[in-house]
């Protein structure tokens, strides 16, 4: 078994529930990590609280991972070259309330979910809410009024720029229901960057 659960989680929500066994998402680096982070600490302390700052990739994985599963995670990811992620400027998806730094490429990024979601451990997994949209928020706990006033203040300090995709990460909740890096899987090398 890659990992532990966390066997309380009798202080989760109702909809934290269904994220028991985590998730595949993106960390990005540093520098980037803590510029998202602060971001993310000052704007919507409750998200931080949850999970740095990260573009998510997977729905919840509907089952425990085991040393077979994550060899065949390892295969699938491996077989993926490494890529380059742009990210900024800020954008919004209202009337969702939120802000969030755009993400391309959306089709890279979407073939990587696609791979990973194929994966025996997503045997049963729950249907995707809402249509793939890779992004990284920097606030979703906040109201329509705010996202607006947020894009205006953050318009000229949000990071831009772009980083290179080398690995994805395997997340699982605490009893607190705060994602820890649990295992990385690692993307091919690309000659090209």
């Amino acid at each position: 078994m890659i990992t532990e659960y966390t066997l309380d989680n009798s202080q989760w929500q109702e909809w934290e529930k269904e994220y028991q066994f985590g998730v595949i998402l993106i960390f990005p680096p540093e520098p980037l990590l803590t510029k998202v982070n602060a971001l993310r600490a000052r704007y919507d302390p409750q998200s931080q609280a949850t999970c740095d700052g990260h573009i998510s990739l997977t729905v919840p994985l509907p089952q425990p991972v085991n040393d077979s599963h994550w060899r065949e995670l390892e295969a699938i990811v491996s077989a993926i070259e490494s890529f380059p992620i742009q990210y900024g400027p800020l954008r919004h998806y209202l009337p969702h309330p939120g802000v969030c730094l755009t993400i391309e490429p959306q089709d890279e990024l979407n073939r990587l979910r696609m791979e990973l979601e194929r994966a025996s451990v997503f045997s049963g997994a729950a249907e995707r809410k809402y249509p793939f949209s890779a992004h990284m928020t920097i606030a979703e706990f906040i109201t329509g009024e705010q996202t607006l006033s947020l894009m205006d203040e953050l318009q000229t300090i949000a990071p831009m720029g772009s980083f290179i995709c080398e690995s994805v990460a395997y997340a699982v909740p605490d009893s607190d229901f705060h994602f820890i890096e649990r295992g990385r899987l690692t993307l091919a090398h690309s000659s090209s960057h």
